[in-house]
């Protein structure tokens, strides 16, 4: 683990190890006067405690995970006082309201079920500093959504991917041959240091820490070596991160001004949309559902067996020439 990620997971115990160790009357106080005096800071340091302690990730817990969270948390907040719902006191039906609140502002169901994880962890933190008895999240899920997971975001083709390398600086192309060619998350590829791009193996590979902080080592295509190669050789005073930002805002943006300038549509693609056209061509190159996972870095199969769908939907229709 490199010395960023190091410090970032020490800091993490010590607060941990720090609000764990406080009386629970100590914590209570703590959690009304965050409440009362709207610090979010001081109300996300007893989740972070809480998420620690007693999650099931523990101190493992990703660093986009506890982005997201955090957002999340404030998103919610600034729900209540505008919904006039009490933090501590919220009605029954709170949560259920909140959640379809985020439906109702087109959220698609995976975003409605991270929002809901993130206030839950909310609520299991500020039962545990003693601060409310409130559960509004039992039980409360997203409404079933009808469209199929292959359907809600599409995959950048591999003519796509060549436009968009077409118009990509030195930077930008490592980004896109890392998640197209690597199948890598957008937020392995902004955490990655150049202490994990071992160019002298053979092949050569990146070795990603992703969700779960689960390791994996990834090899790097051809064109994906020449453009990291290059891109390193460049900078070479630059460090410890492979790219100029370590945000996946900052990938987000990118993608969408290449997308632009190569005349592809981004808004169903996003990001996430070059992770998808690497797993897809896995699956397709090698027709084993389990490679495909190890590749990915899915915990469960289960979860990779949408890129068979993306697989036989690139498949020419059968009627299209009759």
């Amino acid at each position: 683990m490199d010395l960023v990620a190091m410090g970032a997971r020490l800091s993490l115990q010590g607060n941990a190890q720090h609000v764990g160790g406080l009386p629970v009357e100590e914590r209570r106080r703590r959690a009304l006067r965050a409440v009362q005096e709207r610090d979010v800071e001081g109300l996300w340091a007893l989740v972070l405690a809480h998420l620690v302690l007693h999650g099931r990730r523990g101190g493992k817990v990703s660093a986009q995970t506890l982005v997201k969270y955090r957002q999340a948390v404030e998103a919610y907040w600034n729900w209540t006082e505008q919904a006039g719902v009490m933090l501590t006191r919220p009605h029954a039906d709170a949560g259920r309201t909140y959640v379809r609140f985020l439906e109702a502002g087109g959220r698609v169901r995976s975003t409605v079920g991270w929002h809901l994880a993130a206030v839950k962890a909310l609520y299991e933190a500020l039962r545990w500093c003693g601060a409310t008895d409130a559960d509004p999240w039992r039980d409360v899920r997203p409404v079933v959504d009808g469209v199929p997971q292959h359907a809600k975001g599409r995959l950048y083709t591999p003519e796509q991917v060549e436009a968009l390398l077409a118009v990509a600086g030195p930077e930008e192309a490592v980004l896109v041959t890392l998640g197209a060619d690597l199948g890598l998350r957008a937020g392995e590829m902004v955490g990655l240091q150049r202490s994990q791009v071992l160019l002298l193996e053979d092949p050569p590979v990146v070795r990603v820490i992703g969700k779960g902080a689960r390791t994996r080592e990834v090899p790097l295509s051809r064109r994906a070596e020449a453009a990291v190669r290059r891109w390193l050789d460049m900078t070479p005073g630059w460090g410890p991160g492979v790219f100029s930002a370590g945000s996946v805002d900052w990938a987000e943006k990118v993608m969408l001004r290449l997308c632009k300038k190569a005349g592809v549509e981004y808004s169903r693609r996003v990001v996430h949309g070059l992770r998808r056209t690497a797993g897809t061509r896995m699956y397709e190159a090698t027709q084993d559902l389990l490679e495909t996972r190890d590749f990915l870095g899915h915990s469960s199969a289960t979860t990779t067996e949408v890129y068979v769908q993306y697989a036989r939907h690139r498949k020419r229709p059968v009627n299209r020439d009759w």
